[in-house]
């Protein structure tokens, strides 16, 4: 099994780990106050106000636009970067609203052709479901809503750093059946929770360094998350590509079962194959709504450093 790094923490971090979780606490109260017309609402203003004062990550999204769309001209990437942080606005302040919600509520919310019926009948003849899908739309009502069919589900999800923070995190989606599966955990984990909660959703569109597989993303190469391969040959899994779209507090979740043939060994070769398909199907998908993607990480880092060098070169001569 994976270890996590045991990082040091002082005592002012506790300080600011208190602080953290009391600003949250007090975040949700007034999320839950708030009715739903009004908190989406607020959020896409959220974003606004982020394009023009948040800066930080500026640069990364620019840089990540450019190479997706070079045909785009400099006015068609500006407004498709204020797209994504007002998109960006109303996932992050809806997220935890839709985690406090009631299930009846949060599937008013949501239209999701087949994906009951779908996930009833995998359940009945006790299918594992392996969901694939990325950092696109709103990941967080996919797994909200999934959870809530029949048995429940799983997810693989990244440790928050403040403890007190993935304490309620972690508590409040498994309290609506949706089970987290830490990433450190190591695949056997993965496996036994595919299995045992009969379905397990991984978003697999991140940078990945040294233990990932190369694929083309956007015509670009980039190292990616080979997990999702390697977990439908060992537990051999429906594969479902699973797309959730956001749209001014309404969501739209769609569903593409994946065919693969098991090699009698898993080669690199395979896992490449798999990979590639499942990361040419979410571009597919980004394509359509670029907007709802989170350009916010540094998806070409291999890209990135290689220009870094030659722009240093460059100045050097």
């Amino acid at each position: 099994m994976a270890q996590q790094p045991k990082a040091k923490v002082k005592l002012s971090h506790y300080f600011r780990y208190t602080l953290e979780f009391l600003v949250l606490m007090v975040f949700n109260v007034v999320l839950f106050v708030l009715p739903w017309f009004i908190t989406w609402r607020l959020g896409r203003g959220f974003g606004w106000s982020a394009y023009y004062l948040l800066k930080k990550r500026r640069g990364t999204i620019e840089q990540n636009v450019k190479r997706a769309f070079p045909d785009k001209d400099q006015d068609a990437q500006e407004a498709l970067i204020k797209g994504c942080y007002m998109h960006w606005g109303e996932s992050f302040i809806s997220t935890l609203k839709l985690w406090m919600i009631s299930g009846r509520k949060a599937r008013s919310l949501v239209d999701a052709p087949g994906l009951d019926a779908y996930v009833l009948q995998a359940q009945k003849v006790k299918d594992p479901i392996l969901y694939f899908t990325g950092h696109f739309g709103s990941w967080e009502m996919a797994g909200r809503y999934v959870a809530g069919i029949g048995v429940g589900g799983a997810s693989i999800y990244r440790i928050q750093r403040n403890p007190m923070v993935n304490w309620f995190l972690t508590w409040i989606r498994e309290y609506h059946n949706l089970k987290l599966i830490s990433s450190w955990s190591g695949m056997r984990a993965f496996e036994e929770g595919m299995v045992k909660y009969s379905c397990l959703a991984v978003v697999g569109d991140q940078y990945k360094r040294s233990g990932g597989v190369t694929v083309d993303y956007f015509g670009q190469p980039s190292s990616t998350p080979k997990g999702a391969a390697v977990l439908t040959y060992r537990v051999k899994p429906r594969l479902v590509v699973l797309i959730c779209r956001q749209n001014r507090g309404r969501y739209r979740i769609d569903i593409e079962e994946i065919q693969y043939a098991l090699p009698e060994s898993m080669s690199q070769d395979w896992i490449k194959e798999i990979t590639q398909e499942l990361t040419t199907k979410l571009e597919t998908e980004v394509r359509k709504t670029p907007e709802q993607y989170f350009w916010f990480h540094r998806r070409w880092r291999d890209l990135d450093r290689a220009d870094a060098k030659r722009e240093k070169a460059r100045a050097d001569h």
